[in-house]
């Protein structure tokens, strides 16, 4: 049964934009050593297929399918895959949970940033089994919001790190999934689990300032800053002192954030 989880950040421009900056080089490099050039990939979560491309460049003899539940997203996925002029990339509606796909289709199925946002990642990990061929990879990163910390320290910012995690454990998921990743796929029933851990780090001033100005716009105008409100773990008031808290950290010279992803490639066995 397919079901209808309540996805945290929403899926407006403030957040996927921000999810476009994303390459396979900075979010799948984990996962680089076990793809071949003629590998059939699982783009689990594609999103605006910013990482799905990159992925079509390393197996540039194979294929890639991204999927996203969502036909919004697709649409905007569609636009990067026309331009980066990918033919081995195909773009479909589906869900994790029930996945359109026989058994053993792939050779590797990839998730950057989607078990966080599930009421069941175990399922979920279970049918991405499925689908991957025996021998095969399953590889999934997911940030730890816990750890997300700046410098200098920010009340605001500390308070937005509190309400996030309500939110999305009121939606059912679990913001500080990284670190419940290996626990997840063992189990799932992966075997030879290979974990990893990376940082995240914004400080030079792009970055500093595109991180920063993007939570302050998503506290206040996309799904996130609006279940905050709706749930009642702040007011709109609140929200919007939250955001200005962002932007006066993210203005700062010396403003310094990062926090940690947890990583994981289990082999897939019968």
């Amino acid at each position: 049964m397919i079901k209808n989880d309540v996805y945290t950040h929403g899926h407006q421009a403030a957040a996927v934009e921000q999810h476009a900056r994303r390459t396979a080089e900075t979010c799948a490099s984990f996962a680089r050593a076990y793809i071949r050039r003629d590998s059939d990939i699982l783009d689990i979560g594609c999103g605006p297929a910013s990482i799905t491309v990159g992925l079509a460049n390393w197996a540039d003899q194979g294929s890639v399918t991204g999927i996203e539940p969502e036909k919004q997203i697709l649409s905007r996925a569609a636009e990067t895959v026309a331009k980066a002029e990918a033919e081995n990339i195909t773009l479909e509606e589906a869900s994790v949970y029930e996945l359109p796909y026989e058994d053993d289709s792939f050779d590797l199925a990839y998730a950057h940033q989607v078990l966080q946002h599930l009421t069941d990642p175990v399922l979920a990990l279970k049918e991405m089994k499925r689908v991957v061929k025996p021998g095969g990879f399953i590889a999934v990163r997911d940030a730890d919001y816990y750890t997300m910390c700046s410098n200098p320290e920010s009340p605001m910012i500390d308070k937005w790190r509190r309400i996030y995690r309500q939110v999305a454990r009121h939606n059912g998921a679990e913001p500080d999934a990284g670190r419940y990743l290996h626990g997840w796929c063992t189990e799932a029933g992966l075997s030879d689990l290979l974990c990893t851990a990376s940082v995240w780090v914004f400080a030079e001033i792009e970055d500093r300032l595109n991180w920063g100005n993007s939570w302050a716009e998503r506290c206040v105008a996309t799904s996130f800053g609006h279940q905050a409100v709706e749930y009642g773990y702040a007011t709109s008031s609140e929200m919007q002192e939250i955001s200005e808290g962002w932007k006066t950290w993210a203005g700062l010279p010396t403003g310094y954030f990062h926090f940690i992803h947890g990583e994981v490639i289990g082999i897939v066995t019968r």
